[in-house]
């Protein structure tokens, strides 16, 4: 998630709706469930979502072709219009099994298998909460449920150290992990002003900017925690929200979207946009470990290696092989990957890559990948879709339209 530009967010919309499997790609819309259409690239759209209340379209099924049998999870959202949101879980053909209206926008919706017992998490849009202007975030809190999606937990921010939450009590609704009942990992976008970026940068002094704050939680307290502004060699990484100079601006110089635990030795991959690269993080100490790609990379990166404003940054293939969702830029660069690499990180080099171009809309902003066999499952972002795509023959298994965006959807096989 980015800048909030309110006009630019409104074009994305109503771009959305001319989108192929929109309503003007749809010979017949109706909003009940079960609707079965054709459009005029001859596949069956079938309408199984809508709002309950006003029967108006949440997305439409614009193409299926044998997608592998699983669970889906969205909360497809409207950038700007963060009083509604909603949770579907589908199946593997986007036939709903089940779905929520939220009071708040809610951005990713997820799964756990915690000791046997099925455990929900998603974010939502805190109303009434403090918000950082300008800041491309989902300020808010965690909500965690049962397997009926009935509320068995809200996380927030807790305070420790230099973090106070008076104020300030939101996380950032970018990622979060469970790790077991009452022990999370969480990160919010913190409102600091600080004095240690480097006088080259920084030409007016006591700047505001936007710390990174992950911290683990367990049974309620503080276990650990990283501050992103206690690493000043981030500041002059940055490729974006770096200019350091104008004091009624807060800068958003990383921008956090992404954190993962590596079960090879339970540290954190992090993906940090607004510096186009992966940070791995020992956890307890904070050290960094690696960077891959950005300006400082560890790893020496092929200029088709490159990526670019990425998001979902995990591990797959028995956590050999680093997925990425590489959005690409909306300048140098105007469509979307998704890229894997295997890393040596003792030698730190690319020891193999493969990049895969959706065959989808440019994604500004936002969006998530996942990898089963030679098939990825994607969310698309603010290009509004989500995809399930043979990586090998390009063949749509499964497309999903929208005229709202998904800042990740997942599916558990």
């Amino acid at each position: 998630m980015k800048k909030r530009y309110p006009l630019i967010w409104l074009l994305i919309w109503l771009s959305a709706i001319s989108l192929p499997g929109c309503t003007k790609n749809v010979e017949q819309i109706a909003s009940t469930n079960g609707t079965v259409n054709r459009n005029n690239n001859g596949y069956n759209v079938q309408m199984f979502a809508n709002d309950t209340d006003t029967s108006q379209n949440i997305y439409v099924i614009n193409a299926i072709s044998n997608p592998i049998p699983g669970i889906i999870l969205m909360a497809p959202f409207q950038p700007g219009n963060n009083g509604i949101g909603y949770l579907f879980i589908t199946n593997q053909n986007g036939h709903v099994i089940k779905q929520k209206k939220i009071n708040g926008a809610v951005g990713k919706f997820q799964r756990w298998n915690i000791n046997g017992k099925t455990r929900y998490s998603y974010n939502v849009y805190d109303l009434t909460g403090y918000i950082i202007q300008g800041a491309g975030y989902l300020p808010g809190y965690e909500i965690i449920t049962d397997s009926n999606l009935n509320e068995i937990d809200r996380v927030q921010l807790m305070p420790d150290g230099q973090i106070g939450t008076g104020v300030q009590k939101s996380l950032d609704g970018h990622d979060f992990i469970m790790i077991d009942d009452h022990h999370y990992i969480i990160e919010s976008y913190y409102q600091k002003t600080v004095s240690n970026i480097p006088t080259a940068l920084d030409t007016i002094g006591n700047t505001k900017v936007i710390a990174d704050i992950i911290q683990e939680i367990y049974n309620g307290t503080v276990i650990w925690q990283w501050d992103g502004t206690d690493y000043p060699e981030f500041y002059s990484t940055s490729i974006e929200q770096n200019q350091f100079s104008d004091s009624s601006v807060t800068y958003d110089y990383m921008h956090l979207n992404s954190m993962f635990i590596d079960p090879k030795d339970n540290n954190l991959i992090c993906s940090f946009r607004n510096l186009n690269q992966i940070v791995k993080i020992e956890r307890g100490t904070g050290k960094i470990l690696w960077r891959l790609g950005g300006n400082n990379s560890d790893f020496a990166l092929n200029s088709d290696q490159i990526f670019l404003r990425q998001h979902n940054a995990t591990l797959e293939d028995d956590n050999e092989t680093l997925l990425l969702f590489d959005d690409g830029e909306i300048n140098s660069r105007r469509y979307s990957r998704v890229v894997e690499f295997n890393i040596n990180e003792t030698s730190k080099s690319v020891i193999g890559f493969k990049s895969f171009n959706i065959p989808e809309n440019f994604t500004q902003y936002m969006g998530s990948v996942q990898k089963h066999g030679n098939t990825y499952f994607i969310g698309g972002g603010t290009a509004n879709y989500v995809l399930e795509v043979n990586a090998l023959t390009g063949e749509k298994m499964l497309e999903i339209m929208s005229p709202y965006s998904f800042y990740r959807a997942y599916k558990y096989y």
